[in-house]
């Protein structure tokens, strides 16, 4: 079930590294380790391929059952948050780009989830290709999209000399064995003057500090594996040939998160849904000022050098 551990750090290929806590998920006990000199967190050891590719044949959005397309648009409808996060990591990553958007540019989007990103490119103008191995995600795609996502993994893949202008990785990076590895790959396809466009949890933000082991929503195992710090974040990807754009921390939580723990419907949950969503505002507003926002976003672009 288990890899052997790991002797330096995935992100900034430091070795000072050491254990930091340990996350139980269902009688499983899996150990975090942390790099001191970046402050990136990591599963040691790693699970096995086989394992986790039995997890993700249900679905990166660890569903347990297939979900309907018009489920998944009722609930971004109540809680807008892919719609939004999609809009804004392709709409920057279009103000980054060396030349900007011609007719003529390409898109690829990896571990395209339900479809929103893919969908947010195909509406700016790019040529789509997705890559995602969930079978139930997939079908919310194809509905959404009109053709479906490549059902494998990036680095099993083949792209036979393919290049891209944006490469879109939305909370697929936090799942991936060797980082470095598979940046590299990214930096072999994309093209000059584009933009690796990136969002990834926080490993400093607010939520798990205070939580760390008690809530797996903050480092969820066994399918995240290396869990990003700013710092191990531009060092990973200065390693692999990338210069970052721009970085924010973004942080929202999902309104309706309290009325579904109450069990409201209907003008009880509508209130409650705007009141979460007013009083969150300002605290999380600090949370990103202050480095412990729960998201990374970032936009980079290849260097001029050669490849790594």
């Amino acid at each position: 079930m288990f890899k052997e551990k790991i002797s330096c750090c995935p992100a900034c290929g430091g070795q000072a590294i050491g254990f930091w806590l340990k996350k139980e998920k269902s009688g499983v006990i899996y150990d975090l380790w942390k790099c001191s000199t970046c402050q990136t967190g990591f599963m040691n050891p790693q699970p096995t391929k086989k394992f986790l590719a039995s997890v993700y044949a249900r679905s990166g959005h660890g569903l347990s059952e297939p979900i309907s397309y018009p489920e998944v648009l009722r609930r971004e409808e109540e809680y807008p948050n892919a719609t939004v996060d999609s809009e804004r990591l392709v709409s920057w990553a279009i103000n980054y780009m060396g030349g900007g958007r011609n007719n003529q540019q390409y898109a690829i989007d990896i571990g395209s989830g339900f479809g929103f990103f893919s969908r947010a490119a195909l509406q700016s103008g790019f040529k789509v290709k997705s890559i995602n191995p969930g079978k139930w995600e997939n079908q919310v795609f194809a509905e959404m999209n009109g053709f479906s996502p490549i059902p494998a993994f990036f680095e099993d893949l083949d792209l036979q000399g393919e290049k891209f202008d944006l490469v879109i990785l939305s909370q697929v990076l936090e799942h991936i064995e060797k980082p470095y590895d598979f940046l590299v790959k990214i930096r072999e396809i994309i093209k000059p003057g584009g933009i690796l466009a990136i969002a990834v949890p926080n490993v400093n933000s607010i939520f798990v500090k205070i939580l760390r082991d008690k809530d797996n929503g903050c480092l969820w195992v066994p399918e995240h594996l290396i869990h990003f710090s700013k710092l191990g974040l531009k060092a990973l990807l200065s390693r692999t040939g990338f210069e970052i754009q721009r970085h924010i921390y973004l942080s929202r939580i999902p309104y309706f998160s309290l009325s579904n723990k109450l069990k409201l419907t209907g003008f009880k949950r509508n209130a409650v849904n705007f009141g979460v969503k007013v009083l969150q505002y300002l605290p999380l507003k600090i949370c990103n000022l202050t480095g412990t926002g729960i998201m990374h976003n970032l936009w980079a672009s290849p260097k001029n050098s050669q490849l790594p």
